[in-house]
């Protein structure tokens, strides 16, 4: 009985052992398993993921870059806001006439007399009258004279006369010689067409390119520049609008010259459409760089407005 005994125990211990030693491979199998290399599929896919990750990050890294460079122009478009006040009503000499008295449209007087304005410096008086009635001006004006609402006022009635609207494209072109000139034009711009269904848009140097771009194709009918970004969008902008164009205007053209936008200028003049366009073109000198300039401009013989001589003569 007692061996019987031994031999069933004996058996209990073997069957043990063999179900431990049985546990054991199972183990050794699944920890093979799990160790197991990726197959060359799955690191194809792996690599793959890198890439689109790698790309998306890259894509994201541009826009944000884009996304920088229009914050920082905002920035100094709202210091430009700030500043516009020096550039529409400054030390120009003021006359006896009042906004009211000209043929304005309702939009346009409203606009103006929420900037506060009543009576017109002597370039605003001299130059708008001659300007509505869609005839060229060369004038002689220094900075502070008042001729930012010389040139947007008539510009902006064109527009609201021919009913322009965003799919007619740009319908007036302002170039500025600089940055800080640029903006502060577009926003006083911005405030005479509050009343208006005309979209305004700047465009300039150090500005983000594409943003410009994608806006321009929108459709822009006022649209304010320096030289090198204009002639850049109209030589490889696709789907910018500007065979409309009706008015244009250059702001300080001896200092434009002065910053050797020379070649640009006529390049940016022989782009542009010629037909029925009206010109405005405005200089604190008359030299022979901006006499040559203005006989490039201007398809008939302009109007000269001479507001300096003027003030040589007030204080003698």
């Amino acid at each position: 009985m007692a061996s019987s005994e031994e031999e069933i125990n004996h058996e209990n211990e073997e069957l043990k052992m063999n179900k431990k030693k049985k546990r054991k491979r199972e183990n050794k199998k699944t920890k093979k398993q799990v160790e197991k290399p990726v197959s060359e599929s799955e690191e194809d896919e792996k690599t793959v993921d890198r890439v689109e990750e790698e790309e998306e990050n890259n894509g994201n890294l541009n826009l944000e870059q884009d996304g920088e460079e229009e914050e920082a122009v905002e920035t100094e478009v709202k210091e430009a806001e700030k500043k516009k006040k020096k550039v529409t009503k400054g030390s120009g000499i003021m006359s006896t006439e009042a906004f009211s008295n000209l043929p304005l449209s309702e939009p346009t007087m409203k606009a103006i007399e929420d900037m506060g304005f009543q009576h017109m410096t002597q370039i605003q008086a001299r130059s708008i009258p001659h300007l509505l009635e869609g005839k060229d001006v060369l004038g002689a004006a220094r900075t502070g004279s008042g001729k930012t609402l010389a040139f947007l006022i008539p510009a902006i009635e064109l527009m609201h006369c021919l009913k322009f609207s965003p799919r007619n494209g740009t319908g007036v072109i302002v170039i500025c010689p600089t940055r800080e000139l640029a903006m502060q034009s577009h926003a006083v711009a911005k405030d005479l067409l509050k009343y208006h269904s005309q979209t305004v848009g700047l465009v300039m140097g150090g500005a983000a390119r594409r943003g410009e771009a994608e806006r321009l194709v929108r459709g822009v009918n006022l649209l304010v520049a320096t030289p090198g970004r204009l002639l850049d969008h109209l030589q490889n902008t696709k789907g910018f609008i500007f065979k409309n164009l009706k008015c244009l205007v250059v702001d300080e053209a001896d200092r434009i010259l002065e910053a050797n936008f020379e070649e640009e200028m006529r390049q940016i003049i022989k782009l542009l459409p010629k037909d029925k366009r009206q010109t405005a073109l405005f200089s604190a000198t008359q030299t022979k760089k901006v006499e040559d300039l203005a006989r490039l401009s201007f398809q008939t013989k302009p109007i000269y407005i001479d507001v300096d001589e003027d003030r040589k003569k007030a204080n003698i």
